[in-house]
Formats: structure tokens, C-alpha cells, sequence
């Protein structure tokens, strides 16, 4: 075999020319960018916690702050509520998420036709509108469902009450269904059938296979899918706020809200709070890591290609199918419909002829003619972008460094792991910790939309670095390799060949970090400030005013805004898709 063919020579010809030193100072500058982002705010958090003295004032560290956290019995049942609300949440999210991705990936169910829905049309609600959506669904008064349950069913009373415990976990199931799908459907289309074809030929029935072989081998996955959705609800604050706060139903992300926005304000105590979900966190991450550490007892997918195993559902392809339109009709359809609905009403009511004739477009000349509405929405649109672009570099940067890089080994590791942690991270906890950390630092940026952006940031890095990852995957070594041959430094190959070649990555990655940072509000909610307000933040104290007529236009005309930008990304990536195939 010529020397030239081994593969040791061929991967030290792929790798990119860049000097030791050079490397390790591009990682090092990462690094400590990174740990920046993700670790400042922790420390903050833990100096909270350890003092009794606000921001600004000669700190007196004490244990006090902890002992009235911990010892208070009303806490100890907020936080039971948590953890039963987060598991019975989380379960429902896997089971349902997990069912959609089998049917999109493993079977011939129509829904693998229309597999973008499910992660593009709930990106138009924000959470706080989806809350707002299925309060008007299912209020126990004017609850649209109700109503119509009463006029038309011959119901006595309103059969459902959206504020309860079970309308908690029913409407933040709903409105995580989307992150599971988007989670486990990649899993579910890279199996290996082999192992699953074995079976069926061993006279394994279909559902056999799908217990015994197929669930197995996607154990890291589904471990992982339940620890990441039982932390999302666990630090989830919209549905506590508007559902189980009003019911009395008191959370312990309620806890740490009220501790910081009670006048005064008690930072010591909700950075305490805090420490209990930030404990559970790495608590459930050291789960998944000892549950998985073998993996190669999972893997499945070698050097042999392979096509997904594709199910024939046979008389089930239409009730499944029916399921998923269901499940996409709820978690995304049904809420914009009962907003747009409300949106021409001068108050909630179940449709009918005589609703008709009520119709108008009064509430979105109340809507319109609100400068703080309109201000917010600006606000939240700049943050949203410059936010994607921001994450979009440093998640690229990271992706190519982890992927094209081999020295130095740990740092890169390292810096892999620190660029993910943030997706354990409730927005909740990242926005308390940084008030810590940016009224302690002589930055003056505290109450401006600066630390929104910090914030959204680091919230949505592991995003873009996962999805500018996939993107670089795809591109041979080869193709950078070629210009170097030609002369061109590792820095002018990144920046006129493999950025050109990742266009429709990186627009992919702008869009889903800046519509998440659109939509964030658990953060958002502890850094605002007078004059700094964004969209979820105003939403929700419009709610409180109880003008759901206004609030139900100023969304839809939202949701229009965000189609149409949406509409346009897609037009540039099929553009750019278009014109890279071409090329080729």
C-alpha cells in the first residue's frame, strides 16, 4: 500500500496549516470568551447567595441568606410542586415528542411530508402569547372552548379550568412538544435498521422491535431528550406566572420571581432559590453522563451505508397521521386561531353568526397607536438579530475549531463541553446571575439592552454551534486543503471558502437564535428596565391590564411580522442552495 494512501498521512494532509502557537492562542481566545459567558454569571450567583447585602454596597458574606431560602416549610412545598410539575411534564414531552419523531423518520405517515411544520410554525407563537392562547381557550369565564362547550354541548357549567395543576402541565407540555420533536428526530433517521431487520426476519413483531431493539439503542438519546425538558420546566416561568400564580399554585421559579421583583427587591434571596435548580441540573447532567458513558455499546451507525428502515403502517398510516396534525393543531395552530379570532372582537366569545357582526379593527388601532408596544417590538427585533449574527460567529468558530482541529486536545474539549453547558441552563437562573455579575462589574450596562444581548447570547450558543457543526460535517477537507495548496492562510480559506460554502447554515442558525432570543422571557424579565422593555416582557404586563382584545392584535399582526421574515430566510436559502448546486 503506498505510504501516501495511509491514513495517518491523509489526515495530517486535511489538517489545517495553522502553527502550534497559533492554534492554541485561536482556542485560548475562544475559551476564555466562553468561559466569560458561562461562568461569570455562576459565580455571581454563588456570591448572591453568600451575602445579605445588595449590589453595590461593601458585601457581608453570611449563611443567612441560605438558612431563610431553606428553611422556610411554604418553600419546601413550592418545591416539591416544581419537581412533580418538571417529571410529569418532562414524561409527557418525551412520550409524545418521541412518538411524532418515530412516525416522521421511521414510518410512511404523510407527516413526513410536511416534517418543517413541527419546527417552524411554533417559532411564530412566543411563549408568552401560547400561554395567552390556551388562557383564552380554557379560562373557566370566557375561555372560547368553554363557551362553546356551554352554548352548543348543553354543558351546565364550563367543563375546563386552564388554572389548575393539570392545565399547568397540560399547557407546558404542549408548548415543548416542538423542542422534543426537533430533539429525538435526528436520533430516530440515523439507526442503523440491521439490527431491527434481524429481528423482523427472527419473527420479531413490529411493536417487539420497536421495545426490544429500536428504544434500547436510542437510550442516550432519550435520556438525554428528558433530562434537557425536565430543566426547561423546572425553570419554566410564563406558565407558573400566568396560570399557576393566579391559581395559587405557587412554583418554586415563583419563588425566585417574587423574590427579585418585590419592592425591595431581595437578589440575595432569589440568587439562594436559584442554587437548588442550578444543584438539580448538574445533578440530572451527571445522570445522563454515567447512564451513557459506554456509548459504544449504542452506536449503530459504522462505515457501511445504510438507508432508515421504513415502516408500512398499513390501516394505522391514517390514524397516525391524523395524531401528528392533531398534535401540530394544538401545540401551534390552535392558539394562533383563538388570538387572531379575539384579535377583531371587542370582547372573548365563541364564534357564531351573531359574533360575526361584531366584528372590527378597533384593536389593532389601539395596538398600532401604543408607543411602548411599538418601541418593544423594535427592540426585540434589533436584539433578535444581532444576537443570531453574534452566536452564529462564535458557534461557527467554535464548530470549525472542534472539527478541523487536533491540538491541543483538552482545551478543545473543553471548550466543546463549555459551549454546550448553556443548554442546561434555565433563562430564569442566567438572568438572575447576571444582574449579580453586571451590577457588581464597573460595565455600565445594567438596564440596557446590552445585557439582553449578553444574555441571549449565551443562552443560544449551543444552538448555533450545533447547527454550524452539521454544517461544516458536510464539507470535505479537501475543499479548505485546496486552498491552501494555493497559498491562502487558515484564517483566508475560513473566510472565502468555508463560509461562502455554509451560507445556508449560518442563515439557518440566524433565524432559530434570533427568533429564540425573539421569544425569550424568562431572562428577559429579570434585565429590563424602564425604557428597555422587549416584546415578551411587554406582553405579559399588557396581559395584566386585561385588555385581551389589544394584546390578541398586537400578536397577531406578530405572527404576520415573523411569517413574512421567516418566508424571506427560507427564499435566501433556497436561493443560495440553488446557486451552490449550480456551482458545483
Amino acid at each position: 500500500m503506498p505510504a501516501a494512501s495511509s491514513p495517518s498521512v491523509a489526515r495530517r494532509a486535511a489538517a489545517p496549516r495553522i502553527g502550534p502557537s497559533g492554534a492554541n492562542w485561536a482556542v485560548l481566545a475562544l475559551f476564555a470568551l466562553v468561559a466569560y459567558l458561562v461562568g461569570a454569571p455562576l459565580c455571581g450567583l454563588i456570591f448572591g447567595s453568600l451575602t445579605d447585602t445588595p449590589p453595590g454596597e461593601p458585601p457581608h458574606f453570611t449563611l443567612d441568606t441560605l438558612i431563610d431560602a431553606y428553611g422556610d416549610p411554604d418553600h419546601l412545598v413550592s418545591l416539591v410542586n416544581s419537581l412533580v410539575f418538571a417529571t410529569l411534564t418532562a414524561t409527557l414531552v418525551l412520550a409524545i415528542g418521541a412518538a411524532l419523531a418515530w412516525a416522521a423518520a421511521r414510518t410512511d405517515a404523510a407527516v413526513r411530508r410536511f416534517v418543517d411544520l413541527f419546527a417552524l410554525a411554533p417559532m411564530l407563537i412566543p411563549s408568552v402569547l401560547f400561554v395567552a392562547g390556551w388562557v383564552l381557550l380554557l379560562g373557566p369565564k370566557n375561555g372560547l372552548i368553554n363557551l362553546f362547550c356551554v352554548a352548543y354541548l348543553g354543558f351546565a357549567a364550563p367543563p375546563f379550568d386552564v388554572y389548575s395543576f393539570s392545565g399547568m402541565v397540560w399547557v407546558a407540555t404542549l408548548q415543548e412538544i416542538p423542542l422534543a420533536f426537533l430533539w429525538l428526530w435526528p436520533a430516530f433517521r440515523a439507526l442503523n435498521p440491521d439490527l431491527e431487520e434481524a429481528a423482523l426476519i427472527a419473527g420479531a413483531g413490529p411493536g417487539r422491535v420497536l421495545w426490544r431493539i429500536s428504544l434500547p439503542l436510542l437510550r442516550p438519546a432519550l435520556i438525554s431528550a428528558w433530562i434537557i425538558f425536565f430543566v426547561y420546566a423546572l425553570g419554566a416561568l410564563m406558565v407558573p406566572l400566568m396560570i399557576g400564580l393566579p391559581a395559587r399554585i405557587i412554583l418554586y421559579s415563583t419563588e425566585i420571581y417574587l423574590a427579585a421583583q418585590r419592592v425591595p427587591s431581595d437578589l440575595n434571596l432569589a440568587s439562594a432559590y436559584s442554587l437548588i435548580i442550578l444543584a438539580t441540573t448538574a445533578f440530572g447532567v451527571h445522570a445522563y453522563r454515567r447512564a451513557t458513558r459506554d456509548t459504544a455499546r449504542f452506536a449503530t451507525v459504522t462505515g457501511k451505508a445504510f438507508r432508515p428502515r421504513i415502516a408500512p403502517l398499513g390501516v394505522w398510516r391514517l390514524p397516525v397521521t391524523a395524531g401528528a396534525v392533531l398534535v401540530l393543531f394544538l401545540s401551534a395552530g390552535l392558539p394562533m386561531l383563538v388570538l387572531a379570532w379575539n384579535a377583531f372582537l371587542p370582547y372573548p366569545q365563541a364564534p357564531s353568526p351573531q359574533s360575526l357582526d361584531l366584528l372590527t379593527l378597533k384593536n389593532f388601532s389601539i395596538a398600532l397607536a401604543y408607543g411602548p408596544a411599538v418601541q418593544a417590538l423594535m427592540t426585540s427585533l434589533w436584539l433578535g438579530f444581532v444576537a443570531g449574527l453574534l452566536a452564529t460567529v462564535l458557534g461557527a468558530l467554535i464548530a470549525w475549531c472542534t472539527q478541523r482541529l487536533r491540538r491541543p486536545a483538552l482545551m478543545i474539549a473543553a471548550l466543546d463541553q463549555l459551549a454546550t453547558a448553556p443548554i442546561a441552563a434555565p433563562g430564569m437562573i442566567v438572568g438572575v446571575s447576571l444582574l449579580w455579575v453586571y451590577l457588581l462589574l464597573p460595565l455600565p450596562i445594567y438596564g440596557t439592552p446590552w445585557l439582553l444581548l449578553i444574555a441571549y447570547v449565551t443562552l443560544h450558543l449551543p444552538y448555533a454551534v450545533r447547527i454550524c457543526a452539521s454544517g461544516i460535517a458536510q464539507l470535505h477537507t479537501e475543499l479548505e486543503e485546496g486552498g491552501r495548496v494555493a497559498g491562502g492562510s487558515w484564517l483566508f480559506v475560513f473566510r472565502r471558502v468555508v463560509l461562502p460554502l455554509m451560507a445556508t447554515s449560518f442563515l439557518s442558525s440566524l433565524l432559530y437564535v434570533g427568533l429564540r432570543s425573539f421569544r425569550e422571557y424568562a431572562a428577559s424579565i429579570f434585565l429590563t428596565a424602564p425604557g428597555t422593555q422587549v416584546f415578551s416582557v411587554l406582553v405579559l404586563d399588557m396581559w395584566d391590564t386585561g385588555n385581551f382584545g389589544m394584546i390578541s392584535a398586537y400578536a397577531t399582526m406578530v405572527m404576520v411580522l415573523l411569517t413574512a421574515i421567516i418566508g424571506v430566510f427560507s427564499w435566501l436559502m433556497r436561493r443560495i442552495g440553488t446557486r451552490l448546486a449550480g456551482g458545483t
